[in-house]
């Protein structure tokens, strides 16, 4: 994705359609959100190796917004046509103003960070949000120890969002805990049922 970003073009479409290429080639997914092996800490970590690569100084106050930031919406907005899952990428516009495109029926739709609804930066994402998407090559970081969230089924789904290759961080301990680890609604269903056909 780096090459993309530094390559010009006079046609922010072509722009935008090479570098959602090359994004959409490979994922980072985690199973959970708030661990050391989490999308918010493997984030963090991707935009501090970013900043130091280019050499941007890491100050107290900067812009949360540059060049190659991805994002993913966590809220509908139905006037922005904006949906829970929706990745945009913030890049400069043909006058050098940031803002977020969004690809929308073969082209792509710029909107100004400050509208859009409630997002996260998303080098790096969860496995459920992941569900419906496909990656030429996926690195699915487990958490550190056994995790009740961590299931056959989310395994499973981790695994085949990857077209072509697929990385697995984690120890034989977790990994064998996930695949002995079945999927267990609780909807209260059955204990309703049961107080009906007892009454």
């Amino acid at each position: 994705m780096s090459r993309a970003l530094a390559r010009d073009h006079d046609d922010p479409a072509a722009k935008c359609r090479e570098i959602f290429a090359a994004f959409d080639r490979f994922r980072v997914l985690c199973a959970l959100r708030d661990t050391a092996r989490g999308v918010d800490a493997v984030n963090k970590m991707v935009e501090q190796s970013l900043q130091a690569l280019a050499g941007i100084p890491l100050a107290p106050v900067r812009s949360v917004w540059y060049a190659g930031r991805p994002v993913m919406v966590l809220k509908n907005d139905y006037v922005l046509r904006l949906f829970n899952g929706d990745i945009g990428i913030c890049l400069p516009d043909a006058a050098g103003e940031l803002l977020v495109w969004f690809p929308e029926q073969g082209s792509f739709r710029p909107i100004a960070p400050i509208r859009l609804p409630e997002h996260d930066t998303a080098f790096a994402i969860t496995v459920h949000k992941s569900q419906g998407s496909e990656f030429e090559s996926v690195l699915l970081l487990l958490p550190e120890k056994p995790h009740r969230v961590l299931t056959r089924e989310l395994l499973y789904t981790g695994l085949t969002r990857a077209s072509k290759k697929v990385g697995v961080v984690g120890s034989g301990e977790v990994l064998t805990a996930a695949c002995a680890n079945p999927t267990q609604r609780h909807s209260g269903l059955i204990a309703r049922l049961r107080e009906s056909a007892g009454s």
